[in-house]
C-alpha cells in the first residue's frame, strides 16, 4: 500500500510520514527542487522523493499512480499582498492539478486535503464555538485559497467520485514553539509579537495600551483581556493530535465526502497560558485590558469525535509541560 504526501518535509508531514510507515504504508513524497534538506531527511527515512512542483502535471500523474492515499499538506503560507498570485497559483491551481492526477489512480482509497480555520476565519468568527457550518468569509488570500481548494476537492468528490476528505486545521503547534516568541503559538502569547499583530490588524488603540504596559519587551508574556476584564481565549492543536486526526480521516470510511475541524481538546484563556508559562520559565507577565474586539477562538470538534473517534489529548498544560521538560533535557 502506497501513500503520496506533499509537504512531507514539514512539521506535520514528518510526523505523518513516520505514522504511515509505522502502519506499514510505503510513503513517497513530492519535494520542491530547492528543498535539499527535506529531501535528504526523507530519503534517510526510506521515502522515495519526486522532485518537482505542483505545476508539473505529468510528474504528479506519475507520483499518484498506484497510490492508495494522497495526502495534500503542501501550501504557500504568505499573508503579504505581494504574494497573492503565488498563493493562488500554488494553493488553488496546485490542488486542482494534484486531485486530477489522484483521480487517475485505480487504487485510491482517500484524497486528503489540509485546509485551514482561516476559511471562517477564527479571528473574526460570527459565533463560537466554530463548527463546520460556520459562514466562510476569509479575509486573507491564504484563507480564500483554501476555501477555493476545498471547493475543487468537493467537486471531484461529487463529479468524479474521488474519495475525498478535508480537514480544517486550527493553528498547529509543536511543543517547543510555545517557548519562543517566533513560534506559531508563541507569537500570540509573547507580548512583543502580539503587539506587532495588533498593529498589523489596525488595532492601534489596543497596541498603545500594551506598549505602555511594557509590551515592547521581547521576553515578556501577555495576559490579554477586553475592557470588561473578560479574558482572551485561543484554541490550537498539537501536531501529535493532528496527525492522529489525519490518520482517522484516511482510514475511517465515514470520512469520505466530509469536512472536519481538527483542533485541540479545549480552548484556553490567555491568563491560563501566561500563568503556566510564567511558572515554568520565570518570565514576567503583562496583564492588560485592551480596547476593541476580544479575541475568542474556540473550535467545535464534535463532528470528528462522533464520526471518526477523534480524541485529542494535548491541552495547553500538557503542551507547556512537554516544552519545558524538553528544554530542561537539552541544558
Amino acid at each position: 500500500m502506497k501513500a503520496l504526501v506533499t509537504g512531507a518535509a514539514g512539521r506535520v508531514g514528518r510526523r505523518l510520514t513516520t505514522r504511515l510507515r509505522d502502519a506499514g504504508v510505503d510513503v513517497e513524497a513530492l519535494v520542491l527542487p530547492d528543498d535539499t534538506a527535506g529531501q535528504e531527511w526523507l530519503t534517510a527515512q526510506g521515502v522515495r522523493c519526486y522532485v518537482g512542483t505542483l505545476g508539473e502535471r505529468q510528474l504528479l500523474r506519475e507520483a499518484c499512480a498506484g497510490a492508495s492515499y494522497v495526502v495534500h499538506l503542501a501550501a504557500v503560507m504568505d499573508w503579504s499582498s505581494e504574494a497573492d498570485h503565488t498563493v493562488f497559483e500554488q494553493n488553488v491551481r496546485g490542488t486542482l492539478n494534484l486531485v486530477e492526477a489522484a483521480a487517475g489512480s485505480t487504487e485510491l482509497r482517500r484524497f486528503f486535503l489540509a485546509s485551514s480555520d482561516e476559511v471562517y476565519p477564527s479571528l473574526g468568527a460570527a459565533y463560537v464555538p466554530i463548527d463546520e457550518a460556520h459562514p466562510q468569509r476569509p479575509y486573507s488570500a491564504y484563507g480564500l485559497s483554501k476555501q477555493l481548494a476545498e471547493s475543487i476537492v468537493d467537486y471531484f468528490g461529487r463529479a468524479r467520485r474521488v474519495p475525498v476528505t478535508t480537514a480544517r486545521f486550527a493553528l498547529v503547534t509543536e511543543a517547543r514553539e510555545v517557548l519562543s516568541p517566533d513560534g506559531w503559538l508563541g507569537r500570540f502569547l509573547f507580548a512583543r509579537p502580539f503587539l506587532g499583530m495588533l498593529r498589523a490588524t489596525g488595532r492601534e488603540a489596543a497596541a498603545a495600551v500594551l506598549e505602555a504596559a511594557g509590551g515592547y519587551d521581547p521576553d515578556v508574556l501577555v495576559d490579554a483581556m477586553d475592557d470588561a476584564g473578560q479574558p482572551y481565549t485561543f484554541h490550537v492543536v498539537d501536531v501529535r493530535d493532528l496527525v492522529e486526526g489525519i490518520w482517522l480521516q484516511l482510514t475511517e470510511e465515514a470520512a469520505v465526502g466530509e469536512t472536519f475541524n481538527l483542533s485541540g481538546p479545549a480552548p484556553f484563556t490567555y491568563s491560563e497560558a501566561a500563568d503556566l508559562l510564567a511558572e515554568a520559565t520565570g518570565r514576567r507577565v503583562v496583564r492588560v485590558r485592551l480596547p476593541g474586539v476580544r479575541i475568542d477562538v474556540s473550535h467545535d470538534i464534535t463532528k470528528a469525535q462522533r464520526m471518526l473517534g477523534y480524541a485529542p489529548e494535548i491541552d495547553i498544560g500538557r503542551l507547556i509541560g512537554t516544552a519545558t521538560r524538553a528544554g530542561a533535557a537539552k541544558e
